[in-house]
Order: C-alpha cells, then sequence, then structure tokens
C-alpha cells in the first residue's frame, strides 16, 4: 500500500473512536482505544515524537477528529512519516491488518456523499443504499418491462 493510501486508511480507524472519545490528551486516548487501535495510535505517535509539525496535527485531530482540515492536517504528517522511513510503511501495515481482524473497520467518506464500509456498504449521494454485493442484470428506473 502507497503511503497516501495508508495514511488514509489510518485516519479512518481512528477517527470514529475519537470522536466518541471527545478532547483526550493524545497519550490518554491511546489508553481508551481497542488492543489493536490502540497499537495503531501507539506507533503513529511514536513516529511524531520531537516533531513539531506532526505533534501539532496530533493535537488537533485529537481536540476535533470530525474537523476535515484537521484530518488532513494529520494525514499528510502520517504520510511524510511513510514516505521517510520505509520500514514504518510495513509496520503500520501489519497494524492497520490486525485491526481489521480484530473488527475495527474502516469507512472512507467522498465528497458526494458515497460511503464505502468495512461491512460491505455503498451508500450514493442520492442515498440509495447497496449491501453485499451485486450480480447479474443491473436495473435504474422505474419499469419492470424489457425491450
Amino acid at each position: 500500500m502507497d503511503p497516501v493510501t495508508m495514511a488514509t486508511t489510518a485516519v479512518s480507524v481512528l477517527t470514529p473512536y475519537l470522536v466518541k472519545m471527545g478532547d483526550n490528551a493524545a497519550q490518554e486516548v491511546g489508553k481508551k482505544l481497542p488492543e489493536a487501535v490502540g497499537r495503531v495510535w501507539s506507533a503513529i505517535l511514536t513516529k511524531f515524537k520531537g516533531k513539531a509539525a506532526a505533534e501539532e496535527a496530533v493535537k488537533d485531530f485529537v481536540a476535533q477528529p470530525a474537523d476535515e482540515d484537521h484530518r488532513a492536517a494529520f494525514r499528510k504528517q502520517l504520510g511524510k512519516a511513510l514516505e521517510a522511513e520505509p520500514a514504518f510503511v510495513n509496520e503500520l501495515a501489519y497494524l492497520l491488518e490486525e485491526a481489521k481482524r480484530q473488527g475495527c473497520d474502516t469507512t472512507i467518506n467522498t465528497s458526494l456523499g458515497a460511503v464505502a464500509t468495512g461491512g460491505g456498504v455503498a451508500a450514493g449521494a442520492g442515498g440509495v443504499a447497496i449491501r453485499g454485493n451485486v450480480q447479474g442484470n443491473i436495473r435504474t428506473g422505474g419499469s419492470d418491462k424489457t425491450e
């Protein structure tokens, strides 16, 4: 997985938990996360330690995890850390896979309202939701008649 995609995945794994917790110190957050997600958080904090911009991004992300600008700044700093250290890419990939195995689903939102979740649900901007997979003929519109 490339650093940008990995950073986006990590942010999508962390965000729901941070939103639920409210405003906590970054170190306290790690203690309240599910075990696998806590390991992802700890690994990131270790790489960010001593880097002013990265530490500021953590502080802002923890304070307001629903704020897209704060998520973007955190994601950017994480992407930089991943690009600078290839071994960290492998470590974070492993930790994210562990989080996935423990049932910590990810949700990725797009600007048009589409959502994809680890459970296989996609909802488009028009409010149509699809669960599982779609096979065979797909019909849109209001007529059951075929021509």
